[in-house]
This record gives C-alpha cells, sequence and structure tokens, in this order.
C-alpha cells in the first residue's frame, strides 16, 4: 500500500561532497496526494549508513494530518548537515518512511537517495602529515642575515707617555690594560695587535721621530709579554695628522655640538698642519679639547684585532643547548649570538629552548615568532592529542606576542597554520587572508606562497571556482600544480584539470599525486586504459593513495574490473 510513498522524495545533489569537515545535503520533493488523509501522518527518517555503523539525522514530517480540499501535495525541502567521519565515503543516504494512522503505523520500503560520498577535497595538498610520506616542516621563520656582521672586532687602549718622552719607566703598561692582554674576552681570540705611536700638537710633544719611538717602544714591550707570544705585532706611527683627534672628538662632550662643528670645518680645510694649529687656537673650544684631548694623544695606541670565534663556531647551537640544560650562565653571549645559535639548530628542542632564553633576555618580534614556528613543528609531530593540542596553544600564545610587537605577514601566516592543525578552517582562512592583505607587491614571494595555502583553504570550504583563481599567483611547485588540477576537477572542468595534474608530474613524479589527478580525469571521461595507468602508478608510490582508491566514488564504475582488482594486489 505505502510501496510508492516517497516515488518523489530525492536528495540533492545524489553523490554527497564533503565541504570543510561536514556534509550538507538537501532532502526534497513531495507526497502524493492519495497519501494525505485526515487521520493520517507522515514521518520520514534520513539516515546515512556505511561500514558497520549508521548516522541518524533526524526527522521531517512533510504531512501532520491537517487535510484541506485544496490540498494538491506534502513538499519537502529539508537542508540536513551532517559531520564527515572516516569511512563514510561508501555509504548510503536512505530515507525510512512511516505512516502513523489509526489502525496504526505502517512502514514504506527504505528508499536509497544518495550512493557514496566525494571525498575528493581531502586530497587537497596544505603540508599535512600523510602516513607514509616525511613530515612536512610547516611555518616561516624570521630570519637575520649575518653576512654584514663584522667577524672582527677592533678594542683601543692608549698607552700613555710623558709630555716630549719616546720611554717610560715601569710599569709601562696601567693595571686594566694588563689585566685585558692576560684575561682577554669570553669567546674572543686576539688575531693581530697593531701599535701605532701619536704625538700631540702641543709644542713640548711636536717632536720630529717622537710618535714612531713611543710606538716601537710599546711594541718592543708587548712582544716580551707571553699572553701575546703568538700573536703577530705591527709597529706604525702618525705625527703631524688629525686623524686620531677626528676619533676622540666622536664621542667628545666637553664642548657644543656647534663648537664641535667648527673644528671640523678647520681640520677638514685642506691647509697645513701648523696652519690648521693656528686655526684652532682661536676656536671657544680650543682650550677645552687641548685639556682633555691632548694628553691622550701622548701616547701609543694599542689595537686589538679580536675574531668573534662563538659567532663562527659551526657547534655553537649545540654549545648554547647544553649551557641552557646546565643552566651555566650566556657570559659572551649576545642576541645575535642567540639568534645566529637558534637560526642554525637543527633540532626542534635545541630551538625552543634558545628562542625561550631569547624571549626572557631580548623579547622581540623575531624571537616570538620562531618559537612559535617551533611549537608548530612540534605539534605536527605529536601523535598525542593532549600534547599536540598543548603545542598548539603555545605556538598561538607566542605568534600572538610577535603580532602585538609588530602585526607582519609572516606572523599571520603562521597564526593560520596553527588554526590549521586545530582543525578550525574558519579562523585559519581569516588569518591566512589578512596575511596577504599586509602585502603591498603582487610578484612578492611571501603572498605567492601565502596564496598558494589560500587556495587550498578554498578547496577545503567548497569554494572551488574561487581557489582556481588563487591558484593563478602562487609558486608553480608539485603541490600547487596538484591542488589547482584538482580545483578545477571539482568545478567539473577536466581539461584544465589534466594540464595542471601534467604539470604536477613533471614537477615531481615520486608523490604520486598528479598521477591520481589524471586517473581522476581518467575515469570521469570514462577511458579506461589511461585510468588503469596513471592510477597503477599512484598507488605504486603512495599508500595513502592506494587506501584513498578503495574508496573514491569516482572510481566506482571500475572496483569490480578484474583490471583494477589487480592494480592492489
Amino acid at each position: 500500500m505505502y510501496d510508492s510513498l516517497m516515488d518523489g522524495i530525492v536528495a540533492k545533489p545524489d553523490v554527497l561532497q564533503l565541504h570543510r569537515d561536514s556534509i550538507r545535503v538537501t532532502v526534497q520533493g513531495a507526497i502524493p496526494l492519495s497519501f494525505l488523509k485526515q487521520d493520517s501522518k507522515i514521518y520520514l527518517y534520513p539516515e546515512y549508513i556505511y561500514g558497520e555503523g549508521s548516522l541518524r539525522l533526524g526527522e521531517i514530517i512533510p504531512f501532520d494530518g491537517a487535510y484541506t480540499k485544496n490540498l494538491v501535495e506534502a513538499k519537502v525541502e529539508e537542508t540536513i548537515v551532517f559531520p564527515y567521519l572516516p569511512g563514510m565515503e561508501k555509504g548510503e543516504l536512505i530515507i525510512k518512511g512511516v505512516v502513523e494512522r489509526k489502525k496504526g503505523i505502517f512502514q514504506a520500503p527504505n528508499k536509497v537517495i544518495a550512493t557514496g560520498l566525494e571525498t575528493s577535497p581531502l586530497l587537497t595538498r596544505y603540508g599535512q602529515v600523510l602516513s607514509d610520506q616525511p613530515i612536512p616542516s610547516i611555518g616561516i621563520y624570521m630570519t637575520k642575515i649575518f653576512e654584514d656582521r663584522k667577524q672582527t672586532e677592533i678594542r683601543d687602549f692608549y698607552i700613555p707617555f710623558e709630555i716630549g718622552n719616546g720611554q717610560k719607566q715601569n710599569p709601562v703598561f696601567p693595571v686594566a690594560f694588563n689585566d685585558y692582554v692576560i684575561k682577554g674576552e669570553p669567546a674572543m681570540k686576539i688575531n693581530k695587535v697593531v701599535v701605532t705611536g701619536l704625538s700631540s700638537p702641543e709644542p713640548k710633544d711636536n717632536i720630529m721621530g717622537l710618535a714612531k719611538k713611543r710606538g716601537d717602544f710599546v711594541t718592543e714591550r708587548l712582544k716580551m709579554n707571553r699572553s701575546l707570544s703568538n700573536v703577530p705585532i705591527e709597529s706604525m706611527y702618525r705625527s703631524g695628522d688629525w686623524f686620531d683627534l677626528r676619533q676622540l672628538l666622536t664621542d667628545y662632550e666637553g664642548i657644543t655640538q656647534e663648537q664641535k662643528e667648527d673644528v671640523y670645518t678647520v681640520l677638514l680645510n685642506g691647509s697645513s698642519f701648523a696652519s690648521q694649529l693656528a686655526s684652532l687656537q682661536k676656536l671657544p673650544g680650543y682650550r677645552n679639547i687641548a685639556r682633555d684631548l691632548f694628553p691622550m694623544l701622548r701616547s701609543a695606541k694599542v689595537s686589538f684585532e679580536l675574531e668573534n670565534t662563538r659567532f663562527n663556531d659551526t657547534e655553537i647551537s649545540a654549545s648554547v643547548f647544553a649551557l641552557l640544560n646546565n643552566n651555566t650562565p650566556l657570559e659572551g653571549f649576545d642576541k645575535d649570538h642567540l639568534t645566529y645559535a637558534a637560526q642554525n639548530a637543527l633540532k626542534l628542542d635545541e630551538k625552543e629552548a634558545i628562542y625561550k632564553k631569547l624571549n626572557e633576555l631580548f623579547p622581540t618580534e623575531l624571537s616570538y615568532n620562531n618559537l612559535g614556528v617551533v611549537y608548530l613543528n612540534m605539534a605536527q609531530r605529536e601523535l598525542d592529542l593532549r600534547k599536540k593540542n598543548i603545542f598548539i596553544s603555545e605556538a598561538i600564545s607566542n605568534l600572538t606576542q610577535a603580532n602585538n610587537i609588530k602585526a607582519s605577514s609572516i606572523s599571520l601566516h603562521n597564526m593560520g597554520r596553527a588554526y590549521l592543525l586545530r582543525g578550525d578552517y574558519f579562523e585559519a582562512y581569516v588569518a591566512i587572508s589578512e596575511a596577504s592583505a599586509l602585502e603591498k607587491e603582487e610578484t612578492n614571494d611571501f603572498l605567492n606562497y601565502n596564496e598558494g595555502l589560500r587556495g587550498a583553504l578554498d578547496i577545503l570550504n567548497g569554494d572551488y571556482k574561487l581557489a582556481t583563481i588563487r591558484f593563478n599567483r602562487t609558486v608553480e611547485n608539485e603541490s600547487n600544480f596538484f591542488n589547482r588540477g584538482l580545483a578545477y576537477f571539482l568545478t567539473e572542468d577536466y581539461l584544465s584539470a589534466s594540464k595542471n595534474f601534467e604539470s604536477a608530474v613533471q614537477a615531481d613524479r615520486e608523490t604520486g599525486y598528479g598521477f591520481y589527478g589524471l586517473a581522476l580525469v581518467a575515469a570521469v571521461n570514462g577511458d579506461k586504459e589511461v585510468f588503469l595507468e596513471n592510477l597503477g602508478k599512484a598507488i605504486e608510490r603512495s599508500e595513502f593513495l592506494k587506501d584513498k582508491a578503495l574508496k573514491d566514488i569516482n572510481f566506482k564504475n571500475y572496483r569490480d574490473d578484474q583490471e583494477f582488482i589487480n592494480l592492489f594486489r
């Protein structure tokens, strides 16, 4: 009696589609007039059956017994959203119909209104972990370029002499100078010593040959010092020259800036030394200069050329990590040392320890961002869900700090990565979009990279046409070619899809994804030979794709084919 109750009920689409982490389907149609009786109520119960499980999807009441003469049919228009669960690919959406009457309850035969689930969006590449692939690193570190950093540094000491004298009695060197020669500086190696004999422009000190005598005298004494026995020591001198006075003037605060400008004007006017001295003596600031700076020119200047050994040490990262583990003070390490060490550390736990120390001592946008990236990659590698979520929270916390110091596209991109790891596609998309908005140059390398992830999120969100546009401004690599091909495939532009899958194969044959994409196109086009050839190459290269192929709704017409079955043996 009720066999035809649901003849007019259908599902749109009849092959269910996955969007983000859920499935949306509309049940529509009508119950014919012949079933609409005053004593009848009609209930429809949609249910998704898959594997050994099933998911009840609520209740639809197309007719509640309110009969009128004008009634022609009971229309049904119900949109249902339910979560995607693993194993649903081969399921069926069925409708159970129940008619409740005074005579009793009658059940109509179940009707299958949708078969299978299109899960091709799950093929989207965005840096996720796959069981048979190396774990990809995610996120973008901010880097500091050290190429222009001085590999050597200079330390200057002035050894004073009595006016007019080229020699001096012991002690020749001040206590501070002797201490420096013996102890040196942590992580600094003395490569060379240059002694420059000087004389001041004072009449009693401006004597021919005095500057050379002072330089030679100090050089000989240094050569007798055991601490410098393996260090080359050079001797030179300067006299009748204002070079050293100009250097001393740089940090001198005994005269005003205007007076200092007047002094520089004289020193750089190109006239003779004697003429310049006469001009200086007329300036208001001359008396102060003569009192404070001329005595420093009655000297020999000793310049130590130092090599920053810790900065150049190839084991710097491990050394810093060991010091941190042992709670040893980081004496001699500045912000650049720690930044360099963190950038070159190979292990995540080493990077974590060093960036945490940087945040403690020298907090910057770079240190917070990079610690956030470290936690992203720790979460990427963590199987324990509780620990994974802790790492994600730590990443978000540090990236937020980085963004508070200075809003940047890199930290926003990384924030999007963190939300993506958490499965929050909406917040991930917002962060990634904001990252692109901060970039002004259309050809910017970062923008091209970021738009690739944004396009991947478009696919996951079901915006396939938008994704095809997005991928026109991305980096051309294997994963972006595949994702663009997938977006075209899902818009049913199979020619464009095929071209991009071919490009993915050319970029990297070993992942198998490009071949799988070509198999998808061949399957919907009914080209069995091309389908089998490409699918075989794909599943040979990837266990993940092999498992996916067994459940792929696009291959349903081939599942019973012996040649298809043989591919999996």
